[in-house]
């Protein structure tokens, strides 16, 4: 045999040496499912789906997102907690989200996270910005106070479903502002966003991606941002400490899930790809339009996160949304 064939045998003996130890490290040939417990469209279903693929690349298996939405997420994380712990069934979801479900809506019994292992954070946004629209009389949050303080009683907050953290962001700002309001809740985003353009409340609190295209439209205003730093995207809008409101408000962010006592060798090795996952040029363009900024957070100081709510936002949310009475 010629040195130049031996040389292109080697080649091929390595190639597939490298193709066979690339097969050997592939998490599997099952599907893997990511469960979004929330309808499609929204940003959790959106940053799920461009998570596919990457994450797909990153495990060297195919992974899928299905929607399990209704019950307050309660459906979906029954599903999760019911799956095998093979890491075949994950989920995608907030943490200060779900935990928030527990502590004003009595949606669950238990709290649930304590069992189910967290496996990595996906990014940050801002929980919340107050929106009015352009025409109002509120230019700025000075003075929906000024009105507040001279009619009590005459502002009206546009937001989701009572209770949850978007209702506890209305109560701890307006509280913070010495303002009474009165909260009317809406099915979702969509309709507090229609309502607030139809001048039926003062103003509304929803999250960044579905305010954005209403500002940058030219047909409502933001007037603050319930985040530790402006939003680069909308550097003129102030944070809620910047406009005098001392409020605690957890950051947010969407979370990778997994069941209850995941091997830590497979939490291991999908903790590792959602690193590598997210530094993916298309994940982060479509992170960017929701106004998401990819960031890695681990099992460890995700934790520690969801100790502090427990402490902290918890008791706040309890005072605030009593259970009902049967």
């Amino acid at each position: 045999m010629s040195i130049k064939k031996v040389k292109r045998f080697l080649a091929l003996t390595a190639a597939l040496v490298m193709a066979g130890t690339a097969c050997a490290q592939s998490f599997s040939d099952r599907p893997i499912r990511i469960i979004v417990p929330f309808a499609a469209g929204g940003a959790n279903d959106l940053i799920a789906r461009a998570l596919q693929k990457p994450l797909s690349e990153a495990l060297g298996a195919t992974v899928v997102v299905q929607n399990l939405a209704g019950g307050s997420t309660k459906i979906a994380v029954a599903e999760l907690t019911r799956s095998a712990p093979d890491g075949h069934t994950l989920m995608l979801a907030g943490h200060a989200a779900l935990m928030g479900y527990y502590y004003s809506g009595g949606v669950f019994e238990t709290k649930f996270w304590r069992d189910l292992t967290i496996l990595g954070q996906t990014g940050q946004m801002a929980y919340g910005m107050i929106e009015t629209r352009i025409d109002s009389p509120f230019k700025t949050w000075k003075d929906v106070v000024d009105f507040g303080k001279k009619n009590p009683g005459k502002l009206s907050v546009g937001g989701p479903a009572l209770g949850g953290m978007m209702n506890l962001i209305v109560l701890e700002t307006a509280k913070a502002a010495g303002l009474d309001v009165t909260y009317v809740p809406y099915r979702g985003g969509g309709p507090s966003g229609f309502a607030v353009l139809a001048g039926e409340v003062s103003y509304r609190v929803a999250q960044p991606p579905e305010v954005y295209p209403n500002v940058t439209a030219g047909k409502t205003r933001a007037l603050a941002v319930a985040f530790p730093t402006r939003i680069p995207e909308m550097p003129d809008v102030p944070t809620v400490k910047e406009l005098g409101m001392n409020v605690d408000i957890p950051v947010f962010g969407f979370d990778v899930w997994g069941p209850a006592q995941m091997p830590p060798a497979v939490a291991n090795k999908i903790t590792e790809a959602i690193k590598v996952a997210i530094k993916d040029k298309a994940y982060i363009e479509v992170a960017k339009r929701l106004l998401y900024q990819p960031m890695f957070a681990g099992p460890q100081e995700l934790r520690a996160s969801m100790r502090t709510f427990e402490e902290t936002t918890g008791p706040k949310m309890e005072a605030a949304f009593p259970p009902k009475a049967q």
